[in-house]
């Protein structure tokens, strides 16, 4: 046991350039959670001549998050993902798609790293991994108001905070809190989204 760790060791201790190869698996992870939507409506989108305030509430749903790593880094790394409802709600609806980046915390790799070098291949992977994200993109918005159902497109910015835990060659548990602020043409919103799910190597 000694011998490996100190083989580790060693070999974190060359320099970069003398091994052929190193590639960082890309990941997909496949997520089940919830989408709180706060929203109110701005005063533009009144209608009806008795309607004088604007209409406010939330959207809750049980939803499923599928992302997709397709730029994994040693410090942060680039991802896509969408976020869709997996039960019907009659009183409404999210659905989000969303680019964004990982940044980790007191790690030298945010995923599996494989070094490879003259037919010899070491690959390293951390067991904890807590990160923070940033991310943008779309949500398109299904609500009900005292007068009708409704629909908005919305431009969203969030921030996450998240922990991965490694429990095989292949998988890890993957959780996540966040929270964003989305900008429509008839609403405006606050998102709260916490998700659990299992994240796949691609290797």
């Amino acid at each position: 046991m000694h011998f490996i760790s100190f083989s580790i060791f060693l070999f974190l201790l060359l320099p970069s350039s003398l091994w052929a190869g190193e590639k960082i698996e890309e990941e997909i992870s496949y997520n089940i959670g919830m989408v709180n939507a706060s929203f109110v409506e701005n005063q533009t989108s009144l209608t009806g001549k008795n309607v004088t305030t604007p209409a406010s509430g939330s959207v809750s749903s049980i939803s499923g998050q599928m992302s997709y790593k397709f730029a994994p880094g040693l410090s942060n790394s680039y991802y896509f993902n969408g976020t869709f409802p997996l039960l019907p709600n009659p009183q409404g609806s999210y659905f989000g798609a969303h680019i964004g980046s990982e940044f980790y915390f007191g790690t030298s790799s945010g995923s599996k790293v494989n070094y490879i070098n003259s037919g010899t291949s070491i690959k390293l992977k951390p067991k904890n991994l807590y990160f923070w994200s940033l991310e943008g993109g779309l949500g398109y918005l299904v609500y009900e108001t005292l007068t009708a159902k409704k629909s908005d497109l919305l431009l969203d910015i969030g921030a996450n905070l998240g922990l991965l835990y490694s429990i095989s060659a292949k998988w890890r548990l993957r959780a996540t809190a966040g929270v964003a602020r989305g900008t429509g043409v008839a609403t405006t919103t606050l998102e709260i989204k916490p998700f659990v799910g299992l994240v796949f190597f691609m290797d």
